[in-house]
């Protein structure tokens, strides 16, 4: 090989490019510090208030705890009441293992057996909601979350019966009953037993805490956890309070840690922090609620009381930087990354008349995002999966994927065969763009002559530049069309591969995930921490695919596409799931092998 001609300006620019790429991620730990995660902490929380941690007595268990890693250290109001020993018992069905305490008559965890907690351990993924549990009420004492219950299983272990009496002589009687899916029936009876008309304070019925689980991998610019609320009144559909809406002044999750004059802003023009962000942050939605959501990147409980709620409480921790100190301004965080999620659903004041009985009934979701299990839900819960405008197609191709690996059982070859399909779709769109750059190509030599004649009459010249694309029947926009019609298609892949529980630990060939990046030799690889191959490939066969495609305009602007694209897809794409660049590069792949089928035919 020439290496004075290999050694030119576009190589220079490429290994440049591939140079900073590498380096981005040092130069960026460097200087924009990510915090390190702390045990964080949470509920009995007050907005942009810190609260101070209360010993909890150790529990006396019914049923064994799961062998997890323990959840993070809470926060929670601190009870002057003696308790009595706590109490576990276990609800089960085919997919869900509900454990119930007799502190508050609560949920503690959930155990979801068709999944596994890592990629080595084979143990059912656990969601340990800590000492900020599920379904536990607050603000009604002697029945709130540090009241004791009798708990009592029946209908053969998929019920429990919870029983509990406040000193004013309010009774509550708790039905908690698993369907036979992902759904619970929850089913709470309020009786006065005290002779006079007794008054149920206004009181929120909590939502479980929800983080990251360990192996799981986050993509930056990506919010994976979150709480989503239907209101009652309004058409504003669905809101997920991770993110903004498009041209909106919502308020986010990470705007609640900040005072209020730096609230909704961007990065520039905000006022200087006078203080400390708060660790926790608890935030009243004073609207009338169908349901409310927490989730976290593959799991979500979706809770639904049946005659709706009065308002829901954010519940949101963030991760504290370990230097940060609330006397030294130099340390606080500017901006808050969230760590875990919760809420509660509000719930009115209610007189009791002397023997009335109040009953309220609610569907409580606790499982995997999976659109099959979702949907059937009905109330636009399926919102919860965040496919946006493009939640059509991202149906449909969550419906080819299971189908495709139904099939054939693995879901490396069920998107590469997903790509397969798209490409046998957009095959008319794409031959007919690609021969459309061929005859743009081939009048060329007629356009610079037209450039030459009008250089100085720009007007006359596009005149004429379009006649003559007329004439020979060309559109100039052609050969870009094939690329438009795809992106929605690759976005809407974006949207469904990013946290689609199927592909969670799924594996094909050396990809052990594929939904998070390759990570090979992940931390012994010096300036870039690991090695993914994919993005790699799929550069090489871009760079192929380009050459090989007709290309035309100044020779110069094409050398520099065949080389930018190709490495601005590099950048963008390295630590995406592995699920997204397989998909891209079986794409290339295939439109390699149909340019050279399309030559093959022109020659015969």
């Amino acid at each position: 090989m020439n290496m004075k001609k290999f050694l030119t300006k576009d190589t220079l620019i490429l290994v440049v490019l591939f140079a900073l790429m590498l380096a981005w991620g040092p130069v960026y730990q460097k200087f924009f510090p990510q915090p390190v995660p702390v045990k964080p902490a949470m509920a009995g929380i007050v907005t942009n208030a810190v609260v101070a941690a209360s010993a909890i007595p150790a529990p006396v268990a019914a049923v064994q705890a799961p062998s997890v890693p323990a959840p993070v250290a809470e926060l929670r109001q601190p009870s002057s009441i003696a308790r009595k020993p706590e109490v576990l018992v276990e609800l089960t069905n085919a997919l869900v293992r509900l454990t119930v305490s007799s502190h508050g008559g609560c949920v503690k965890w959930v155990e979801l057996p068709a999944f596994t907690a890592t990629a080595k351990d084979k143990s059912p993924v656990v969601l340990d909601f800590g000492t900020v549990p599920a379904l536990a009420y607050g603000g009604l004492p002697g029945l709130d979350e540090f009241a004791d219950f009798k708990v009592t299983v029946v209908s053969n272990g998929a019920a429990a019966r919870i029983e509990g009496t406040s000193a004013s002589g309010c009774r509550l009687i708790r039905t908690i009953s698993l369907g036979n899916r992902y759904e619970v029936s929850v089913d709470d009876a309020f009786s006065n037993g005290s002779g006079t008309v007794l008054a149920l304070p206004a009181h929120s019925l909590s939502i479980g805490s929800m983080g990251m689980l360990p192996g799981e991998t986050t993509m930056t610019g990506v919010d994976f956890l979150g709480i989503d609320t239907l209101a009652s009144v309004g058409n504003d559909g669905v809101r997920h309070w991770s993110s903004k809406r498009w041209f909106s002044g919502d308020l986010t999750l990470v705007d609640f840690f900040q005072e209020v004059p730096r609230r909704g802003g961007g990065c520039v023009g905000q006022p200087a922090l006078t203080r400390m962000m708060p660790v926790t942050v608890r935030e009243r939605i004073a609207t009338g609620m169908t349901w409310v959501a927490v989730k976290n990147k593959f799991f979500v409980q979706i809770l639904q009381p049946k005659d709706g709620a009065s308002g829901c409480d954010l519940i949101v921790e963030r991760t504290k930087g370990p230097s940060e100190k609330a006397e030294e301004s130099s340390t606080w965080m500017a901006a808050a990354t969230p760590s875990r999620v919760a809420a509660a659903v509000q719930f009115p004041e209610r007189m009791l008349a002397a023997g009335e009985t109040y009953s309220r009934s609610l569907s409580y979701f606790v499982g995997p995002k999976e659109l099959s299990s979702i949907t059937p839900l009905g109330l636009q819960k399926k919102e919860v999966m965040e496919f946006g405008m493009l939640r059509l197609v991202c149906e449909a191709l969550v419906w080819s994927l299971n189908k495709l690996n139904w099939l054939i059982p693995n879901y490396g070859i069920a998107i590469i065969l997903l790509t397969l399909i798209v490409r046998i779709i957009f095959w008319p769109l794409t031959h007919k763009g690609t021969e459309s750059m061929k005859r743009m190509q081939a009048l060329q030599p007629q356009l610079k002559t037209l450039q030459e004649k009008y250089k100085d009459k720009p007007q006359k010249l596009q005149q004429e530049t379009m006649a003559m694309y007329r004439e020979n029947k060309v559109n100039p926009l052609g050969g870009c069309l094939p690329m438009l019609v795809q992106i929605p298609v690759f976005f809407a892949l974006f949207s469904v591969l990013r946290s689609a529980v199927e592909l969670r630990y799924a594996s094909f060939l050396w990809v052990a995930d594929l939904s998070a990046p390759e990570n090979l030799f992940q931390g012994m690889v010096p300036f870039i921490g690991a090695i993914n191959i994919l993005p790699l490939l799929m550069t090489v066969t871009q760079i192929w695919q380009t050459k090989l495609t007709p290309a035309v305009g100044d020779p110069m602007q094409q050398k520099m596409m065949m080389w930018m694209m190709p490495i601005m897809m590099l950048i963008f794409l390295y630590s995406m799931p592995s699920a997204l660049v397989l998909y891209w590069t079986a794409n290339q792949v295939m439109m390699i092998i149909q340019l050279y089928w399309q030559r093959r035919l022109k020659k015969a």
